[in-house]
């Protein structure tokens, strides 16, 4: 810069010396008059510029076109150097733009300066310019990473954190404040990141910092519990920061939840396996095996792949009155194939059956649907879901049910798997139960082939020698004969196997429906006792249409039916209530159709036949109930 006290003259005159020296310059330097006329330019400015300006009419600055910062255009006669001139003020690094011809901006720094002579009269000005269009272009560049960084931390669905070098926890980004159930960033500052995790995973969280120490990056997963006891797992990835002399100075913590990843390979294995099992189970229905053993190996597997401690099979009884448990994995010794299990409401079994679809319990403790039995109190049963098996008719084959000691949340995948087995399982007592009739049928024509025309040999001829003559031994034969066909039907429709005995008193008084008041649960009966009780009905019904209520057009008769157990013994008990005094006493107690009755249930069937007379007439028919006696546990 010259000096200020030269003279315009001298100023000018001395200017050749120190002009070589400002055209070798780097720096953009020109010079004006008092007037603003521009009297120099060295040739960085002329690049500057992008033009050379014509010295001596040129004024205030050689630029195109000058701007302020913000862009809007300055006029080149109140440019800073124009400003220095008329105010006699200098002024250092003040920003404009200079626009070049060919419309480049440039960010530039000005210095105008004023020049005086001895006598601090102002004869000039001198300009130095500074080109700073690359470091504003690096401080936006720098800007926008800071903006990008910003917004990606403030984005990211991982948890970023800044430690000092004892794990003290210096920043944190929003979705890490989230995971902590934190407000702000500010209640996280000061806690210890280690202090985060517990137990062997605060180990390993200290091995991943001692690891990131010796090479630069650490890393493990472990699960987090937060304040509020949710449970998530982690992947944690610890990178050794350092100061500007590479000093090791904290770590950048980088953690992603892979809980839903988890969750959802956790599931897709469970899927899998569920598939697979599936397809073993439905192996095993289509195989040869008993049917015991299928719901034996059934429910192992189910309780494998959905990995519960407990599980079990529950058919209906035969009389229909209760559960069986049939087939388990993890009951005490000797309850699976004794223990009985009720239907009423009170059980979960007996409720699911009432539901008819899926029963999930959360928590057993605080379950208000049903109680729960003692047995599962007594297993220390938390959790569970039970399922229906669908039956052959109305009545379903029974209950499928899973538990868990732990509290535990079931998904549909689960729900569906277990109904899906549950089909399985009445498909193949479907397909078992039919293979069995088929067999019994065959052996039960040629047994009964023989025995059926001794039977009805026997009762025609005990019909003719009980009848007044030919045409009354014939309508009573025939009757007979008509029955025990009926009975042969409905039995042999299913195969020549248990059958029910609503069906059966159904069939058997299907002309007096609507004169009989039958109640009884349902119990499922052996099928030669279904054919003989048909002949029982038929008779007793006989007897009230000659002598009782139904003798008469308004007259109705009460059966009932029920199961008896007494002193470990089990009754099937059937009561015939005709609400009609009978009028020919001892015919009616004493004839063909009395004396097959007591044959059949007496002789036959050990049972015990009891009839009272007055007021009216009532028939009491007590046999023992044939099949597995039931139990004394419940479940």
């Amino acid at each position: 810069m010259l000096i200020e006290r030269a003279t315009a003259n001298t100023a000018i005159e001395n200017f050749d010396r120190p002009l070589a020296l400002f055209d070798a310059m780097s720096s953009a330097v020109y010079t004006t008059d008092q007037n603003g006329l521009i009297t120099y330019f060295n040739p960085a400015a002329a690049r500057m510029w992008g033009r050379e300006p014509d010295i001596g009419s040129a004024y205030w600055c050689g630029s195109f076109r000058m701007a302020l910062p913000d862009g809007r255009y300055l006029a080149h006669d109140e440019c800073p150097m124009a400003v220095c001139l008329k105010t006699g003020e200098g002024t250092c690094n003040r920003e404009i733009l200079v626009e070049r011809p060919d419309g480049v901006r440039r960010n530039i720094l000005v210095s105008p300066q004023p020049l005086r002579d001895d006598a601090g009269c102002l004869i000039g000005t001198i300009n130095t310019l500074t080109d700073i269009t690359e470091l504003r272009e690096s401080e936006r560049s720098l800007d926008v990473s800071t903006q990008l960084t910003e917004a990606i931390l403030r984005n990211s669905q991982d948890c970023i954190k800044l430690l000092d070098i004892e794990g003290t926890l210096l920043s944190i980004n929003p979705c890490g404040c989230s995971s902590l159930e934190l407000d702000s960033e500010t209640d996280a500052l000061g806690m210890n990141y280690f202090g985060f995790w517990q137990h062997t995973d605060r180990d390993a969280a200290l091995a991943a910092a001692e690891a990131a120490r010796k090479t630069g990056s650490g890393r493990f997963t472990a699960d987090f519990v937060s304040r509020s006891g949710k449970s998530t797992t982690w992947d944690e990835t610890l990178s050794l920061t350092t100061d500007g002399q590479g000093v090791p100075n904290g770590f950048l913590v980088i953690s992603r939840d892979m809980s839903q990843e988890l969750n959802e390979a956790r599931e897709k294995k469970q899927q899998l396996e569920q598939q697979k099992a599936l397809t073993e189970i439905g192996a095993l229905a289509l195989s040869e095996i008993s049917f015991q053993e299928f719901m034996d190996r059934t429910i192992a597997r189910v309780a494998e792949v959905l990995d519960l401690p407990l599980a079990k099979i529950l058919p209906y009884a035969d009389q229909a009155d209760h559960l069986w448990l049939a087939a388990g994995v993890g009951w005490h010794d000797g309850l699976v194939g004794h223990a009985n299990v009720g239907v009423e409401l009170a059980s979960q079994a007996g409720y699911t059956l009432s539901v008819g679809g899926p029963v999930i319990v959360h928590d057993l403790q605080t379950e208000t649907r049903f109680n729960g039995p003692p047995l599962l109190h007594d297993h220390g049963v938390r959790s569970g879901m039970s399922v229906t098996i669908p039956g052959n008719g109305a009545r379903p084959f029974g209950v499928i049910g899973v538990h868990d000691t732990r509290l535990r949340q079931f998904d549909e995948s689960q729900i569906s798997f277990l109904v899906t087995v549950a089909n399985l399982v009445a498909s193949c007592h479907r397909q078992n139960e039919f293979a069995e009739r088929q067999t019994l049928l065959v052996r039960e024509i040629a047994h009964r082939s023989g025995n059926m025309l001794q039977f009805v040999t026997s009762i025609f001829n005990q019909t003719v020698r009980n009848s007044e003559n030919l045409d009354d031994a014939k309508e009573k034969f025939g009757l007979r004969l008509h029955q025990m066909a009926k009975s042969n039907l409905l039995i042999s429709n299913d195969g020549w196997s248990k059958t029910n005995f609503r069906d059966l008193v159904m069939q058997t008084l299907e002309p007096f429906r609507d004169r009989i008041d039958a109640t009884g649960r349902e119990v499922m009966l052996p099928a030669e006792l279904c054919f003989d009780l048909g002949l029982v009905l038929h008779e007793l019904a006989t007897n009230s249409t000659k002598y009782g209520a139904f003798s008469g057009d308004h007259g109705k008769v009460s059966l009932d039916w029920k199961v008896e157990t007494r002193d470990g013994r089990q009754d099937f008990v059937i009561m015939w209530s005709d609400q009609k005094a009978p009028r020919c006493v001892e015919a009616h107690s004493t004839g063909f159709g009395t004396k097959l009755i007591h044959q059949l249930i007496q002789s036959k069937w050990a049972g015990r036949v009891t009839t009272e007379l007055e007021p009216n007439y009532c028939c009491c028919i007590s046999l023992p109930f044939p099949g597995r006696l039931a139990d004394n546990s419940n479940i």
